[in-house]
């Protein structure tokens, strides 16, 4: 599953990065790194940005890069 296929509300983390070494370098210092968890809050509309929250950081991430993040469930402690 991608980033951009998160419903709202929902926390995941991440998996991979697919993109290229500028943007994957911008995003993992923004705190977007494999084992991260992050929650996706918003969406826009139109195709428009995701926003999420990334440890203590509120961020927005546009559409197509989500589309390169590879995230999992967040693991259920229990």
């Amino acid at each position: 599953m991608t980033l951009a296929e998160v419903p709202v509300r929902t926390a995941v983390m991440i998996h991979a990065l697919a993109l290229p070494p500028g943007e994957r370098r911008r995003l993992t210092e923004l705190g977007l790194r494999d084992g991260a968890r992050i929650e996706v809050l918003r969406r826009a509309p139109f195709g428009g940005p995701l926003a999420l929250r990334v440890g203590g950081a509120l961020i927005a991430l546009r559409l197509a890069q989500a589309a390169q993040v590879a995230v999992r469930p967040e693991p259920v402690d229990g």
